[in-house]
């Protein structure tokens, strides 16, 4: 079987087509093991597996957002507010998406954007603050739970007061405006 593995290699450039016809060869000795009762045909299929190499690591993204970026933030962010370029209201929400989106760990654009006011309501209400994000706001459109840190929960209250259930909690569009300027 050596010898087989070491044509194969050599027969063909393309590092996948030894793997392959390995697994074509295999497969076939399945089918002859079924078609003639014989298990003895798959003995063989232990020969044909490829050899197991190292796992090249994959590379980290550049978009790591750090402790010092969210802090550069949020100062901006107050800055803004301190000379009069956001109102308070506008300062409250750019305020709470920066925290909700550094402490639960969410997709802005995929969750965050998505999330509801009575969604917020419901999880800031609950013994322990956690957050029911539905399939339809998830990338991977799956349900799934996601505490709430006390800065968040502190952070998103001024936010709920008055405002309509299923009226979106957190203004996306506002916040990517401010941020390009």
């Amino acid at each position: 079987m050596r010898f087989a593995r070491a044509h194969l290699s050599a027969r063909y450039i393309d590092p996948y087509a030894p793997r392959k016809v390995l697994n074509f060869a295999k497969a076939f000795l399945k089918y002859l093991a079924k078609t003639h009762f014989d298990a003895s045909y798959q003995a063989f299929d232990l020969f044909l597996e490829m050899p197991k190499g190292l796992k090249a690591r994959k590379h980290v993204t550049d978009r790591i957002v750090t402790q010092e970026d969210i802090e550069n933030l949020l100062y901006a962010i107050e800055r803004d507010y301190s000379k009069g370029e956001i109102d308070i209201h506008h300062f409250n929400h750019y305020k709470a998406l920066v925290l909700f989106g550094a402490l639960a760990g969410q997709r802005s654009q995929a969750t965050i954007a998505r999330l509801t006011v009575q969604q917020l309501k419901e999880a800031i209400e609950a013994t322990k603050p956690v957050l029911d994000v539905l399939p339809a706001q998830d990338k991977i459109r799956m349900q799934h739970y996601c505490p709430l840190h006390p800065q968040v929960v502190d952070s998103v209250i001024p936010l709920l007061d008055g405002r309509l259930g299923d009226e979106r909690a957190f203004k996306q569009l506002s916040f990517e405006r401010w941020l390009r300027q």
